[in-house]
């Protein structure tokens, strides 16, 4: 009953808090589609709307996780997926600002919450990373100017004051090396930075208003390609770019066409832009970026939900991650893409479907392995690891 509670409660802030962003929204935020970035646009836009049939998408292999019981509290949200080193590593901002430590099999072993004022304390966690050369997790917290470090079984290592202004969205931290996306709209700099040595080497994408005064939640938003590559994006902007850290050097990969109604200076003059946002069914923003070698997902936002897509390297094509999970699995609750295995797989998070049942009949696999989970319940969640192919 308390997590039911919990879950209502959460509920109902949501919905509060997404009223407070649309209002946000429509005071503080032109409308980012069509916009043209600094860099040279590539000459064919993706539309984000002209999703392909998912019948071109198969399942090339897939496993669900089921968190086992512990000592901390129940899943309440996920928020972040790491996997890691035979771990799965989840970020949860319902119960306690928590950080729940598992093995690979959904097995729990740990957890990190440290309410308070204290050496390695905080108040509220803003998110964790994880530093593949010190093989390290660092947590930032909302209300100190620190970084926690950990190690992947959870116990705290040191702790170290940072003095820049920045306000983390996303870092992507390899021993000397950092790459972070900032928070423009809190201190009004550069979306991206670069630390080599401690020492800042790039700082770029200025902060635009009409594009950076974004309410939507900027997690994941790089993603490693290779060694020297790696994708971003910042803000509401239609753009997935390309840092090279070799050359230092910034690109643009994907411009994404969001196919607004109407112009933005229509959109701007609008008598009643709230009203319109959510009857036209605008998307807005780039998240959530995970990739492979074939695909890349990522997530924008279309009233009153996530919108998760897509993108086939190959090809081009967009497709509907939800469309494609119900129709390769069954009908079930859908939270995201959140995550990338250590293999190239794609996590999503699961729930049940509306009628609180777990549908896996489209998944014989699948379906056999859920039968062997003994009292699945509507409330809990659990992880899609799945890898893709596309036919021609």
């Amino acid at each position: 009953m308390r997590v039911r509670s919990t879950r209502v409660f959460i509920l109902k802030n949501m919905i509060n808090r997404f009223y407070y962003i649309l209002v946000f929204f429509s005071l503080s935020l032109t409308y980012s589609c069509n916009q043209k970035s600094t860099e040279v646009e590539p000459s064919h836009p993706i539309k984000i709307q002209s999703i392909a049939p998912v019948e071109n998408l198969s399942i090339k292999s897939a496993r669900i996780v089921r968190f086992s019981k512990n000592t901390f509290a129940p899943v309440g949200s996920i928020y972040k997926v790491l996997a890691i080193k035979k771990r799965i590593i989840l970020v949860d901002k319902t119960i306690g600002n928590s950080v729940l430590i598992f093995d690979e099999k959904g097995k729990y072993l740990n957890h990190i919450y440290r309410i308070g004022e204290g050496p390695g304390e905080y108040k509220n966690l803003e998110n964790i990373y994880y530093d593949e050369k010190k093989d390290l997790l660092i947590l930032i917290p909302m209300d100190y100017r620190k970084k926690y470090f950990f190690d992947l079984d959870g116990n705290f290592i040191k702790e170290e004051k940072y003095n820049e202004n920045i306000k983390y969205l996303d870092l992507l931290s390899s021993g000397d090396f950092e790459i972070l996306i900032n928070n423009g709209s809190l201190n009004a700099e550069d979306g991206l930075k670069v630390y080599e040595n401690q020492e800042l080497v790039v700082s770029s994408i200025p902060f635009v208003d009409y594009l950076d005064m974004t309410p939507l939640d900027g997690r994941n938003v790089i993603s490693k390609i290779n060694k020297d590559n790696f994708n971003f994006t910042v803000g509401n902007r239609d753009t997935i770019f390309r840092y090279n850290a070799k050359s230092r050097k910034i690109s643009v990969d994907y411009i994404f066409d969001f196919e607004a109604p109407i112009s933005k200076i229509d959109y701007g003059n609008h008598p009643r832009p709230l009203e319109y946002f959510v009857e036209s069914q605008m998307f807005i923003g780039i998240f959530d970026i995970f990739q492979n070698k074939n695909f890349l997902s990522f997530t924008t936002f279309k009233y009153p939900r996530i919108k998760g897509r897509l993108l086939s390297k190959s090809t081009n094509k967009i497709y509907d991650t939800e469309e494609f999970v119900r129709n390769e699995i069954g009908d079930l609750g859908f939270d995201g893409v959140l995550g990338l295995g250590q293999n190239g797989e794609f996590i999503a998070v699961l729930k049940a479907g509306e009628n609180g049942n777990w549908d896996f009949s489209k998944n014989k696999s699948l379906e056999a392995a859920a039968n062997q989970m003994e009292d699945l319940e509507p409330e809990e969640f659990l992880l899609l690891f799945f890898k893709i192919e596309e036919f021609s």
